[in-house]
């Protein structure tokens, strides 16, 4: 008789388990719907109304593939040398990650080295360089083979 009192108690212990288990299960599965439904809704809202500003600051769209995890890839660095080279490397990188053109000339700043760092310094000390595109420019004529 004891045996099976006690028998009974372990199968009502494990049933009050498997109804919090489940409890649980039906609480995360509400959350994750919810946050489905939020991101849903940020990325139709994204896709109606891209800002004027977004779609000139940054050259480089956002793809589906960008919710995907990225790979750390170091900025190309430039010491005067090959500047076809880099220049092709340092605007894939940016693609890559999506850079908006403004901060473009800043982080290239971090990549230059040597004679190019030299250039580079005296170019912006004097106003010779205010954009990405001046910088490419005046680059490759400086630094290109005539």
């Amino acid at each position: 008789m004891e045996e099976s009192t006690h028998l009974k108690s372990n199968m009502e212990c494990i049933e009050e388990e498997i109804a919090k288990l489940a409890s649980n299960q039906l609480h995360i599965t509400t959350y994750l719907d919810e946050i489905i439904q939020c991101i849903t809704v940020l990325e139709t809202s994204q896709q109606q109304s891209p800002s004027p500003s977004s779609s000139s600051a940054n050259p480089y769209p956002i793809s589906p593939s960008s919710h995907l995890p990225r790979m750390k890839l170091e900025a190309p660095r430039f010491d005067g040398s090959d500047p076809l080279g880099w220049i092709f490397k340092i605007n894939q990188f940016f693609k890559y990650h999506t850079t908006p053109k403004p901060e473009c000339l800043v982080i290239a700043s971090f990549s230059m080295k040597g004679l190019a760092l030299a250039w580079f310094m005296w170019m912006t000390r004097n106003d010779q360089i205010s954009s990405w595109s001046g910088l490419l420019h005046a680059l490759e004529a400086c630094f290109s083979p005539s």
